[in-house]
């Protein structure tokens, strides 16, 4: 390899692992999960992220919130998540996966768990968790 093709290939190995090691840095950032913040993700977001149901575990967009630890294997970009929360897409737009549309029962849980997440305003907790842990600036 000639010296510049080399110098080329460390520029874009190193620029790769800085990527990766910030992309980590900003969700290791998020951890430890607040208490209030935890109990959000358990009441809200572990149905249709990493619950148990009818035997089967439900997991929607590849994302598991049953456990710190499978939060920081599943979760990409916090940021992402800051968006969706922020756009009001989640939970409000959240939807039943395919095997339980048909029944009731979980329907009126999922617009349960939305109307309890308004009336207790838990968007102002998950906005500001994430707005301090990653350092936005609204």
């Amino acid at each position: 390899m000639s010296l510049s093709l080399t110098r080329s290939f460390s520029v874009v190995c190193a620029a790769l692992f800085s990527a990766t090691v910030t992309q980590a840095d900003e969700l290791d950032a998020l951890f430890p999960i607040p208490a209030e913040v935890r109990t959000i993700l358990d009441q809200r977001c572990v149905m249709c992220h990493g619950e148990e149901i009818d035997g089967e575990r439900e997991i929607r967009e590849d994302l598991i919130f049953s456990t710190d630890a499978e939060i920081r294997e599943t979760l990409i970009d916090p940021y992402f998540m800051y968006e969706l929360i922020r756009d009001d897409e989640m939970p409000q737009e959240a939807k039943l996966s395919f095997r339980l549309r048909r029944d009731a029962k979980m329907q009126e849980r999922l617009d349960q768990l939305v109307a309890d997440y308004e009336a207790k305003n838990e968007k102002a907790v998950l906005i500001k968790w994430l707005t301090t842990a990653l350092k936005i600036e609204e």
